[in-house]
C-alpha cells in the first residue's frame, strides 16, 4: 500500500504539472469548473497515477515538516513532527512534539550504519523504559520504505485519503489554478470519512462511534501546491465541522521546508543510555505499551 500511497502524492503533482503545461490554464487562472474541469483534470490525474514514480521517492537530502491538529468538541490532539533525512548511505530522523503537552517527547533516528535504530523517550514516557534510549533492530530490508517513515506519515494518510476520494468521485477534484508565481494549485474535498478511514488521525473507537452519517459525509477542503518543476511545497487539510451535536475542527499541513546535512543528525547515544529491544517480540511489547500510555 506504501508505494500506492506515495505515488498518490507524485501522480497529483504530475496532473499540475501537466495542467500547467498544456496552456489552457493562465497564470492566476483556474480551469473551467463543473463537468468540463472534472474530466480534464481526471484525465490528466489517471494519466499521471499509471505513469509516474512517487516524488517522494526521489527526496533526498530534505528537511520537512508535518503539523498536524484535530478537535473533536473538547477534546483534541496537536503535534508537529520535523525531520530530516541526508547521506548516501542514508540516515533519518524524526522529532515528534506535542503541543498539548510538551512533555510528549519522541525522538527516532535511524543510522546509516550498523544493525539498529533508536527511539528517544520524553518525560511523558519514562515508565517503559529504565533509560532514555531503546533500541531494536533495522526493518529486515534496511531503512525502511518512505510511507512506514514517521517522516512523511502524515502525507502519506493524506494522499492515501486525496486518492481514495478520487476513485469514489471523480469530482472530488474541483480545479487546477496556474499562479502569478510559476506554482499550481491543486483542490479536492476530501470526505471527512476518509480522514477517518485512512487513519489520517487515530481517533479512538469510542470517539469515532459518535461521529454520525452527516459528518462523515461532510467535505474536507485539501489544498497540494506545487513548484514551477512539479516538486511539492505544501499539502494542507483545513476544516471546521459541524454535525451530530459535534463540533470538528482539523488542520493537517506537510511541507518541505529546506535542505538537510549531517547537522541536523544527532549522534548515536551512549550505550549506557539504551535499552535494547533484540526481537521483534520485544519490540511488539514495547510498542503495546507505548500506545496504551498514548491512550490509542
Amino acid at each position: 500500500m506504501a508505494k500506492r500511497v506515495v505515488r498518490a502524492i507524485s501522480a497529483v503533482s504530475a496532473v499540475l504539472v501537466l495542467a500547467t503545461a498544456c496552456g489552457q490554464a493562465r497564470a492566476g487562472t483556474a480551469l473551467p469548473d463543473g463537468d468540463q474541469a472534472a474530466s480534464y483534470v481526471g484525465a490528466k490525474f489517471e494519466k499521471a497515477m499509471s505513469k509516474l514514480e512517487d516524488s517522494i521517492l526521489d527526496a533526498r537530502d530534505v528537511t520537512n515538516s508535518a503539523d498536524a491538529y484535530l478537535r473533536i468538541d473538547d477534546k483534541w490532539v496537536h503535534n508537529i513532527i520535523t525531520s530530516a533525512r541526508t547521506g548516501s548511505p542514508e540516515s533519518r530522523v524524526v522529532h515528534n512534539r506535542s503541543q498539548k503537552n510538551p512533555d510528549e517527547i519522541i525522538d527516532s533516528f535511524t543510522p546509516a550504519d550498523g544493525p539498529v535504530e533508536y527511539l528517544y523517550l520524553g518525560p511523558a514516557y519514562k515508565s517503559l523504559e529504565p533509560t532514555p534510549w531503546v533500541s531494536m533492530p533495522k526493518p529486515d530490508a534496511g531503512l525502511v520504505q518512505p510511507c512506514a517513515w514517521g517522516g512523511v506519515l502524515t502525507a502519506c494518510k493524506m494522499a492515501d485519503a486525496v486518492d481514495a476520494s478520487y476513485a469514489a468521485d471523480k469530482k472530488a477534484v474541483r480545479g487546477a489554478k496556474s499562479m502569478g508565481d510559476g506554482t499550481t494549485e491543486l483542490t479536492v474535498n476530501v470526505p471527512f470519512s476518509q480522514f477517518l478511514d485512512k487513519r489520517v488521525e487515530v481517533i479512538p473507537a469510542d470517539l469515532q462511534a459518535k461521529i454520525g452519517a452527516d459528518l462523515r459525509k461532510a467535505p474536507v477542503p485539501t489544498t497540494i501546491r506545487l513548484n514551477p518543476d512539479g516538486s511539492l511545497i505544501e499539502f494542507v487539510m483545513d476544516a471546521k465541522l459541524q454535525g451530530s451535536g459535534h463540533n470538528i475542527e482539523l488542520r493537517y499541513d506537510f511541507r518541505f521546508t529546506g535542505k538537510a546535512s549531517a547537522q541536523d543528525l544527532p549522534k548515536p547515544p551512549d550505550a549506557t543510555q539504551v535499552t535494547a529491544l533484540p526481537d521483534a517480540a520485544a519490540k511488539q511489547d514495547f510498542y503495546a505499551r507505548l500506545s496504551q500510555l498514548q491512550g490509542n
